[in-house]
């Protein structure tokens, strides 16, 4: 008999490749509320050599001697293999990650007042009033949407603010917080809290006040009514950030402002009359490394 045989040839396509005693000189503005294979195959062809040996029709062959088959030996016993040891597992290294980590800067304080007398400007006017009452420094804002403020005269870079602050009377959608990077009464920040749970970052420029974050506290974190709520504000590296009684509540990033002036302000959401006592204010700045 004789086989002819084929052959398949797959192709593939390419892979796809002082602390001194510091005066107030500044205490008041009024604002403006805003991502083939192919397979071809070969045909099968007969060997020109393998159709030349075929033998002439009605040819007989002559038989061929068939050999007797020659005694079998029983086979030899072939020794079981020893058993191969299986290569050793070799482990995989464990890639431990590293955390990356912004460390918390390190503050330094360099001006405190408890706010009872002293060094704050006292001032009365048809809309505002600042003057030392109830235990503290207290702001008296009357002008709808607008805000008094009352602020040191030593320029801060990166710093922190802390202060504590009471609703004495007012609307309920007052508000009260630290004022950081103030540069003149229309261009500053204010980081604060409302008489009704509100928290807010705003950002007055040019005279317009804008609200970079703002919202209203569900936890019970900032404390309502009359009750006192101490405040934070961190003013780093144009970051943002506002703490109510330890508890962080809102951080944004805006490099308008990177240096300036500090202090406390008082504001009014729609009608006036809004009065805050202030206590206990505190300047601390970063520790410069070594």
């Amino acid at each position: 008999m004789i086989v002819l045989g084929g052959c398949q040839a797959i192709v593939k396509g390419p892979e796809p490749t002082q602390v001194s005693d510091l005066e107030f000189t500044q205490a008041v503005e009024t604002i403006a509320a805003e991502l083939t294979q192919s397979a071809s195959q070969v045909t099968p062809t007969l060997d020109a050599q393998a159709l030349g040996s075929l033998t002439p029709e009605g040819e007989v062959m002559p038989p061929t001697s068939t050999p007797e088959p020659s005694e079998t030996l029983p086979p030899t016993s072939t020794p079981l293999p020893t058993d191969t040891p299986l290569p050793s597992e070799t482990p995989t290294p464990e890639f431990t990650a590293t955390p990356t980590f912004t460390p918390e800067p390190q503050w330094r304080l360099t001006y405190q007042d408890d706010l009872k007398s002293g060094f704050w400007v006292t001032e009365k006017a048809d809309n505002f009033r600042l003057q030392y009452s109830y235990g503290g420094y207290m702001i008296t804002n009357q002008a709808p949407k607008d805000i008094i403020f009352s602020v040191r005269n030593e320029p801060y870079g990166n710093v922190r603010v802390e202060v504590t602050g009471k609703r004495i009377s007012g609307p309920i959608d007052g508000y009260y917080g630290v004022i950081c990077n103030f540069v003149n009464g229309g261009n500053y920040y204010i980081l604060g809290v409302g008489f009704d749970g509100w928290y807010g970052i705003g950002m007055k420029q040019g005279g317009q006040l804008r609200w970079l974050d703002e919202g209203y506290d569900t936890t019970g974190t900032v404390r309502m009514a009359g009750q006192e709520n101490g405040l934070r504000a961190d003013c780093v590296n144009g970051k943002l950030t506002l703490w109510a009684n330890e508890v962080q509540l809102a951080s944004v990033e805006d490099r308008t402002f990177n240096a300036g002036q500090v202090g406390v302000g008082v504001g009014n959401r729609d009608v006036g009359g809004s009065a805050v006592v202030f206590m206990d204010f505190m300047v601390y700045i970063q520790e410069q490394p070594q």
